[in-house]
């Protein structure tokens, strides 16, 4: 599983999204503007966005109202394991 997070510098939402997501293992944080190519083959289209990366497919939560969501359903063992198990 991979957890990508677009933000850019002038996002007002972004830094309190990086702050929901600063227990999370293995965040890889992403300005949107340096990574367009992989911002649009993700579907980014605004900023913070959350793309969680699995066998299973792409889950997108835009925002930091769903990004509060998917921090707060971690405890969830089929939120965050692919769907061949692994995680």
């Amino acid at each position: 599983m991979k957890i990508m997070l677009f933000t850019t510098p002038t996002c007002q939402y972004c830094p309190p999204a990086k702050e929901l997501l600063a227990e999370v293992k293995e965040v890889l944080y992403l300005n949107a503007q340096d990574n367009i190519e992989l911002a649009k083959e993700y579907g980014v289209r605004s900023v913070p966005t959350l793309v969680i990366e699995k066998c299973s497919g792409n889950k997108i939560y835009v925002g930091i109202d769903e990004i509060k969501e998917f921090v707060d359903g971690l405890g969830e063992a089929e939120e965050h394991q692919c769907g061949c198990g692994h995680k």
